[in-house]
């Protein structure tokens, strides 16, 4: 399906975010609504002066061509799926509740679709790294399919693998900051004392998000860490590189 003409959409309707919803739940065969609040959450446009000033800056840019030919490249690279793929300006931090000033993009992928956010402010490798990133995420559960399991094991690693994805395509100054913020010995005192204790907890468990994202005296974003730490050990002992990765079960990339 590719990338879809959202760019059409705010064009005829950016001012009517109920027909931008729409539009989204036409393309997905979806009547539920509780996907607009994930987005929502994630961080979909609200329309004032910012967020137009950020869509008029996309148009300028060629930011859905961009994104299309990302799709056409990492689908050949990892044989990836051909899911319907949405670009919208990210919400103003006027608007947003659920992010941190200084972020300026965002993303979030299911195995039949995926929503890229952004601000005038995300340079254009930057665009491709949020890209590999989610893109990755549907790559690698339509490669698993039944067997995707949701334990905090596999939300690290899922994490771990998209990270390695950016430095190997894109370079290793494009990586999350979180990636590179923690000394490895404190990584590994995570690992002993914090996951792998707890690699089975169900992803429904509250204690799960609190270790992936970090909360308390948790540092933050310690499970993106970490699982990026447990995949480039894996890689650099085994030389592997993302596309030898991505079929390959959490079980294995760990106990490996």
């Amino acid at each position: 399906m590719g990338v879809i003409r959202t760019d059409k959409w705010l064009e005829e309707s950016f001012s009517d975010r109920l027909k931008i919803e729409e539009n989204i739940l036409d393309t997905v065969n979806m009547r539920e609504h509780v996907l607009i609040e994930v987005l929502n959450r994630i961080g979909l446009y609200q329309p004032n002066l910012k967020t137009n000033k950020t869509y008029q800056n996309m148009k300028e840019r060629k930011a859905w061509h961009r994104i299309a030919l990302y799709h056409k490249k990492y689908k050949k690279a990892w044989d990836g799926p051909d899911i319907p793929i949405f670009l919208f300006p990210m919400a103003s931090e006027v608007f947003s509740l659920f992010r941190s000033p200084n972020k300026h993009k965002s993303g979030i992928a299911f195995i039949d679709k995926l929503f890229l956010f952004i601000s005038e402010k995300v340079k254009d490798k930057e665009l491709e790294a949020l890209f590999v990133h989610d893109y990755h995420h549907t790559t690698r559960l339509e490669s698993l399919g039944d067997q995707v399991k949701y334990r905090l094991a596999d939300s690290i690693i899922m994490e771990g693998l998209a990270e390695f994805a950016v430095s190997e395509y894109c370079g290793e100054s494009y990586l999350a900051p979180w990636i590179t913020n923690y000394q490895t010995k404190e990584i590994e005192e995570l690992i002993t004392e914090k996951f792998k204790p707890n690699f089975n907890m169900k992803r429904s468990d509250p204690l799960h998000d609190k270790l992936l994202f970090g909360h308390g005296t948790m540092p933050k974003m310690a499970g993106y860490a970490v699982g990026y730490k447990l995949v480039k050990d894996y890689a650099d002992l085994h030389s592997m590189k993302t596309r030898d990765m991505i079929g390959l079960s959490t079980d294995k990339i760990i106990n490996g």
